[in-house]
């Protein structure tokens, strides 16, 4: 009977080994995306290939946070930094990736991320996407940065 008992105890031994080799799958683009929220640190515009100032992006958005949620929604928080005191506190909106998750689009009415984005970059510690929307007919380069908040 003791050598029974040992010998199951050493197959259940066994069978809690995890093998070498075996290793997490790496998260999804989504769920990087929906894991955090996201703050803008850097944004550049250009018009023709040429850099525009960056005082043409208002502060206020530096403070924004973008949390996107599983359901495909976003909400837009605009910070403590509102561009207009009647704006609202937040904005809610929805977002989508392609079939292969290189391009995102946001829609949140009225913010300054609205539209189809490449993405070019999505890890844990970045977002990194580029845009090229129309503003007063002119086709302006974007490529804006998120760090997690």
């Amino acid at each position: 009977m003791k050598k029974a008992c040992l010998l199951f105890l050493g197959i259940a031994a066994l069978g809690a080994c995890k093998k070498d080799g075996e290793s997490t799958p790496a998260p999804s683009r989504t769920d990087l995306l929906t894991a955090k929220s996201w703050r803008l640190t850097t944004i550049n515009a250009t018009l023709n290939g040429s850099p525009l100032p960056s005082s043409l992006i208002p502060a206020c958005y530096n403070d924004d946070l973008f949390k996107f949620n599983a359901d495909k929604t976003v909400v837009q928080d605009a910070g403590a930094n509102k561009c207009n005191s009647t704006d609202p506190q937040t904005q809610s909106g929805t977002w989508s990736f392609n079939t292969d998750q290189s391009k995102l689009t946001i829609s949140v009415q009225g913010s300054l991320l609205n539209g189809e984005a490449d993405v070019k970059e999505l890890t844990s510690s970045t977002l990194r996407i580029s845009a090229t929307p129309t503003i007063s007919g002119f086709p302006i380069s974007v490529d804006a940065t998120f760090a997690p908040n």
